[in-house]
């Protein structure tokens, strides 16, 4: 009897020490979007020419992209590592004559990707570079020298989201998060803002004998974090 009588108390203190624990887990998704200011900008220069040979239709492209390389580099001192090429080629031009395919000359194009770091500069760029005519200037591009660290602060917060979230969910079973079990990053955007802008443009129009610049008005870029936490459940005392 005597020795029932400790198995009993034994399991009893077990039971009540048990009831502490808990044996649970929950996963939730936690979100965060950062907007912030962009101070620097990527933009696309593309030259298309024609000739009749192969090397004419390349020593034109050269002639017009070291003019542009001279805006950019001479006029507003943009570092060679902030200009790289995205693209060459040469190809035959064939068109159609009577029914026939007929080679009518050969066209080389290539195409460079700047990056301006000074941003208040990109109207004036976007002027000078019209006088070079017949060149493409496309996918004008808005970001920011401390995405990195916006980011890192995203990830952070939307951690804490998550566990907010959890917190909410579990509340009324008494319960709370505890330690993290994982993380899950879903993703993380980084989005550019294009600015408007009309890549064909001249570099000024006439009006009433007034000269108006290209005018461009920033949107702010976006940083977010999206993650899935599996979250430890304890007891809410």
């Amino acid at each position: 009897m005597k020795f029932l009588s400790v198995l009993l108390l034994v399991l009893l203190a077990f039971t009540s020490c048990s009831t502490t624990k808990v044996d649970s887990q929950i996963m939730v998704s936690g979100r965060c979007e950062l907007e912030i200011d962009p101070d620097m900008a990527t933009l696309s220069i593309g030259v298309n020419e024609r000739g009749e040979t192969t090397k004419e239709a390349q020593e034109n492209v050269n002639v017009k992209l070291a003019a542009v390389l001279s805006i950019l580099k001479d006029e507003y001192k943009i570092d060679k590592n902030d200009i790289k090429t995205t693209n060459m080629s040469v190809y035959p031009e064939y068109s159609w004559i009577d029914g026939k395919q007929v080679l009518i000359g050969q066209k080389a194009s290539q195409s460079i990707e700047v990056t301006i770091r000074n941003l208040p500069l990109i109207s004036s760029i976007f002027d000078d570079l019209t006088e070079v005519s017949g060149i493409n200037i496309s996918n004008i591009n808005l970001d920011s020298s401390k995405k990195s660290e916006y980011l890192s602060l995203a990830r952070k917060l939307a951690t804490d989201d998550a566990r907010k979230r959890a917190d909410d969910y579990s509340a009324n079973q008494s319960l709370k998060s505890g330690r993290v079990i994982s993380i899950t990053e879903k993703g993380f955007d980084g989005s550019r803002y294009a600015i408007p802008v009309n890549s064909t443009a001249a570099k000024s129009l006439a009006m009433e004998d007034a000269i108006v610049e290209s005018d461009y008005h920033f949107s702010k870029i976006s940083v977010s974090a999206e993650v899935d936490v599996i979250f430890e459940l304890e007891a809410n005392k």
